[in-house]
C-alpha cells in the first residue's frame, strides 16, 4: 500500500469508530485531563491539531482553530498533515494525544506543518501516548507511532525547543518553535 492508502485506511478506522462507538469517540479533553491546560500562557491565536470534537479550544475559550480528519467537531476537517491554515499565524500550537496517531512515515510532514502555522518563537503544548491503544478498530492498534519520550524530544527537537514536563497525570511536551 502507498502512502495514500494507508492515510485512509487509518481514516476509516476513525470513520468505522465514529459509527460504532458514538459521538462521545473523540470528545476526551486531553488537556484538562494532562493537566497540559497548566502550560498555556495567553495566546492570541492557537491551532489545535488533532482536535476531536474540538473541546480543547470550546472549554479554554482560545481563539482559534481545531484540526481533525474525521471528527465534525473540528473547525476544518483535514489531515494533519496538509492543513488549510495560513502560515505563521498561531502563537500556540497544541496537539493532545493525537501525534501517536499518524504514520510514522507521516511524524516528520506534520511536524514541519505545525512549525508553518506557528509564528517563530510561538509556544506548543503536546500529550503522546508511548503505549499502543487499548481501543481498536478493525482488530487494529490506533496508535501506529509507539516510541518512547526521548524518540520524541529528538523528533521534535529538529524544529523547536522541547522539554518534557512531569504531571500526576502523565508527561507534557512544552516548548517553542524555531
Amino acid at each position: 500500500m502507498n502512502l495514500d492508502e494507508r492515510r485512509e485506511h487509518e481514516k476509516s478506522k476513525y470513520v468505522w469508530l465514529a459509527e460504532h462507538r458514538g459521538p462521545g469517540y473523540g470528545s476526551s479533553n486531553h488537556a484538562y485531563k494532562s493537566g497540559a491546560i497548566q502550560y498555556v500562557k495567553d495566546p492570541e491565536y492557537t491551532v489545535d491539531f488533532g482536535c476531536g470534537d474540538n473541546g480543547f479550544l470550546r472549554e479554554s475559550g482560545l481563539t482559534g482553530v481545531g484540526i481533525d480528519f474525521v471528527n465534525q467537531g473540528a473547525d476544518i476537517i483535514a489531515g494533519m498533515h496538509d492543513v488549510p491554515v495560513e502560515d505563521d499565524v498561531a502563537d500556540l500550537v497544541t496537539s493532545f494525544d493525537a501525534l501517536e496517531h499518524l504514520l510514522p512515515e507521516e511524524v516528520d510532514e506534520v511536524l514541519q506543518e505545525m512549525q508553518r502555522v506557528a509564528k517563530t518563537g510561538a509556544d506548543l503544548i503536546f500529550t503522546i501516548c508511548s503505549q499502543p491503544s487499548v481501543i481498536k478498530a478493525f482488530g487494529e492498534n490506533l496508535h501506529p507511532t509507539v516510541q518512547p519520550p526521548s524518540w520524541w524530544i529528538e523528533t521534535i527537537g529538529k524544529y523547536a525547543t522541547v522539554r518534557l514536563e512531569d504531571s500526576p497525570h502523565g508527561q507534557i511536551y512544552t516548548g517553542v518553535w524555531k
